[in-house]
């Protein structure tokens, strides 16, 4: 098969009743009355091939060859693009020729080539606004990135370069400043320009002008000295929107502006053009807040969206929290949160919150007059990925594997094995973080110190599309998923082996969770040590419950043929945590769990890890006994056998284990002196979360020895203390609350106490226990209810 050429028209055309369709060659677009049409790809291909030989016919071979070059496709498909433009031109704009093709019948008008001289042009209008874009238009969010940029425009500070995400709304906050600019401005965008010796062209068309066949630069600047004498109140505004594709010849042509006087250039980018005079603000995505007063930020862009689509949709306070979800899951993403509001009237907010699972099949209709690469949200990252390089578009699917963020010794863990050396990994991320593709963020987390190393971050939407197509290699191309997955879970678990600092751990939890989730269906052998060790890990923090999940999902597997067949150091630390995660929710699961960690460390004859397991079997024994006697017997002859058996730790586990049984003999002296012991040697090893426990303990005995106002005493300042920790996120607090309640009922204080219930109630929720009806219960029963 051979192609067509087309020889394109170069200069707009103007057809239809008084010239209302103008075709723009040169900025591959059609305007209706000024206006961008809606038209798609191979639409306006059809009509560039029509228009390049106005009244001739082009078989229709021809234009199935320009239209879908290198393509095998229906002829029907050719007619529905026919139908498409007689619909928006006319029914008479394109005429049949049976049985041979098409010809475009409209009589086209070009504009003049020769441009009119600078000194003959007449006064520009006040502003050429961004095309269909009304200057009414609201922005959310942004007041603070609006006065930052009207105070560096009103500054004059030459070159100002808005710069951030695909989708985040750099080009809104342009039109809303051109808006306001108070003298005149222009409008150029470079999205339909694919050479840099196009953009002379547009920046003249935006002022008004043609340029001839001279230098471009230099027609360009002796167009700006004539603006230059024209009557103004300020200097010519200049925008230059969506400049990333072109963004070396954009560099060169803010240079070359410096050299006009009263202009101000706005460059709307990805990323920096990188001129010396270049002011950079970079835009980051809304705000979320959850709030039950008036919406911010995100949400309020998101209400306006769905009230726009659907004027009977009413914000009521039911519907908050499904709001609020969807702009986190979004990220706070003006473009990804228009799309889901254009769903909102068909679907309802649960249906479409619940479909972000596949959000881009979910956010695919934007505004029929936005740019053709803001239509989906995938068109909008897949422009973005095809700027970058092979080797950058590699290292951007390969982090799509990091969940919550990810440090630079992780990312080094990941390539490792591709012999990807640590400064060529430091200028790839910093490719992708000046491409707004990834965001660096200092200080790495909540409880991690400002020395710890920077943390880098995918946003959801990015990272879902990395990983679409991490899932969807080009054809020919290797599946790198199964093993950056394998490599990405041996990193983890390397860490959380290694004992890093808790706030490290607890950063990388979302990472934890992602690779226990793919080892868990692949690797058995990762999954059991990586949900032993996180257990080993995370002690008093709201991760405890879900990690339990973990190795409660993990269970059959581990009680079958695959599990026994892992190695018994595998087998014995796994057993033992789960026994120890069992325990804290007082699961009588947790008694054959420790039974079983008992008997293969056993095998093993490492008297550490036996005097543990033993621990944690006579925690799980919930009666007096023989099983009882025979756990504690165990347990202290353990602990005389152990060289280190006189250690804080290990009396620490000794004293907290007897402590349990004599709470289920019901012998409240030993339970106390038990108790006290362990506080001490808490406090002795600085371990401040296990301090509290012990004190909740302490009081707890109390409670039991019937001193109820010093366990009253010691429960408030124990509360108090954890609060002032930032209580909510301490595992302690369920049973910190509970014991204050129980303090206070004996001591007739019962208002005191019922209001503490509604957050001992979820608390409890929140970190998996049923500790809270103990108190509950108590109250009931001293009320007489």
């Amino acid at each position: 098969m051979t192609t067509a050429r087309l020889a394109a028209p170069t200069r707009p055309l103007h057809f239809g009743p008084g010239g209302r369709f103008e075709l723009r060659p040169a900025e591959y677009r059609l305007l209706v009355d000024g206006q961008p049409a809606a038209l798609g790809g191979r639409a306006l291909d059809l009509l560039m091939a029509l228009a390049a030989y106005p009244s001739e016919l082009r078989t229709k071979g021809e234009l199935l060859d320009i239209v879908w070059p290198g393509l095998v496709v229906e002829e029907n498909n050719l007619r529905v693009q026919i139908n498409t433009l007689r619909r928006l031109l006319g029914e008479d704009a394109i005429a049949t020729v049976p049985g041979r093709g098409y010809r475009l019948s409209a009589a086209l008008q070009a504009e003049p080539e020769a441009p009119a001289s600078p000194a003959e042009l007449p006064p520009a209008p006040a502003a050429a606004r961004a095309p269909g874009i009304a200057v009414t238009q609201r922005l959310f969010g942004r007041d603070a990135d609006l006065a930052r940029l009207e105070s560096l425009l009103q500054a004059g500070s030459g070159c100002i370069t808005l710069v951030g995400t695909p989708g985040v709304g750099k080009s809104s906050l342009a039109r809303v400043a051109q808006a306001r600019w108070p003298g005149r401005s222009a409008w150029v965008d470079l999205a339909p320009l694919t050479l840099g010796g196009q953009m002379a062209g547009a920046i003249a068309r935006a002022l008004g002008a043609q340029l001839d066949e001279g230098e471009p630069a230099v027609q360009v600047l002796q167009l700006l000295q004539v603006l230059r004498l024209l009557p103004q109140d300020a200097p010519l505004l200049l925008v230059l929107d969506n400049a990333e594709h072109l963004i070396e010849r954009c560099a060169d042509w803010a240079s070359q502006l410096r050299a006009a006087p009263q202009l101000q250039l706005l460059v709307t980018s990805q990323l920096p053009l990188g001129t010396g005079s270049e002011q950079i603000l970079r835009l980051e995505p809304l705000p979320v807040l959850d709030t039950a007063e008036a919406p911010e930020g995100a949400l309020a862009l998101l209400v306006d969206r769905i009230s726009a689509a659907d004027n009977r949709f009413q914000l009521t306070p039911g519907a908050l929290p499904l709001l609020n979800a969807l702009c986190r899951q979004l990220d706070g993403l003006p473009l990804a949160l228009e799309m889901a509001a254009a769903r909102v009237p068909l679907m309802g907010l649960r249906a479409v919150h619940d479909a972000l699972v596949e959000r881009f099949a979910l956010l695919s209709r934007g505004r029929r007059d936005s740019p053709a690469r803001h239509r989906s949200l995938h068109d909008a990252l897949d422009w973005s990925y095809g700027l970058l390089g092979a080797q950058d578009q590699r290292l951007f699917r390969a982090i799509g594997v990091f969940a919550g963020g990810f440090t630079l010794d992780l990312a080094l863990a990941l390539t490792a094995d591709e012999h990807v050396g640590r400064w060529d990994l430091i200028d790839g991320l910093a490719t992708l973080v000046e491409r707004s593709l990834v965001s660096v963020s200092l200080g790495a987390s909540p409880g991690v110190s400002d020395g710890e190393p920077p943390r880098y971050r995918l946003l959801e939407t990015m990272r879902a599309y990395a990983l679409r197509k991490l899932a969807c290699p080009a054809p020919g191309a290797a599946d790198e998923s199964p093993s950056l997955r394998r490599r990405h879970a041996a990193a983890v678990l390397a860490l959380f082996t290694r004992g890093d600092s808790s706030a490290q751990c607890l950063a990388e939890m979302d990472n934890a969770r992602e690779a226990f989730l793919w080892a868990r269906d692949h690797e058995l052998a990762v999954a059991a040590q990586l949900s032993a060790r996180v257990a080993h890990e995370i002690g008093f923090t709201v991760w405890r419950q879900e990690v339990t999940e973990w190795m409660l999902s993990l269970q059959p597997a581990m009680q079958q043929a695959a599990g026994q067949a892992l190695p018994l150091q595998t087998q014995a630390f796994w057993w033992a945590m789960l026994a120890y995660v069992l325990n804290v929710r007082r699961d009588r699961a947790a008694r054959p769990a420790a039974k079983q960690a008992v008997s293969l460390w056993r095998q093993l004859g490492q008297a550490a890890e036996l005097q543990a397991a033993l621990a944690h079997w006579v925690r799980a024994i919930t009666e007096p006994g023989p099983e009882l006697d025979e756990a504690c017997a165990a347990l202290l002859q353990s602990a005389a056998a152990d060289a280190d058996a006189a250690s804080p730790r290990a009396l620490l586990r000794v004293h907290g284990a007897l402590a349990e049984a004599a709470r289920v003999r019901g012998d409240a002296q030993a339970l106390l002196a038990c108790r006290e012991q362990e506080l001490l040697m808490s406090r002795e090893l600085g371990w401040n979360d296990m301090a509290q426990a012990a004190e909740s303990n302490v009081c707890a005995a109390l409670i039991e020895l019937g001193r109820h106002i010093e366990a009253s005493e010691r429960s408030d300042r124990l509360l108090r203390q954890i609060d002032a920790d930032g209580g909510d996120a301490n595992g302690n607090l369920p049973w910190a609350l509970n014991v204050r309640v129980e303090s206070l009922v004996p001591l007739g204080r019962f208002t005191e106490a019922r209001a503490l219930l509604p957050r001992s109630l979820a608390t409890g929720r929140r970190f998996g226990t049923t500790v809270a009806w103990q108190g509950i219960l108590v109250l009931v029963v001293a009320q007489q209810r």
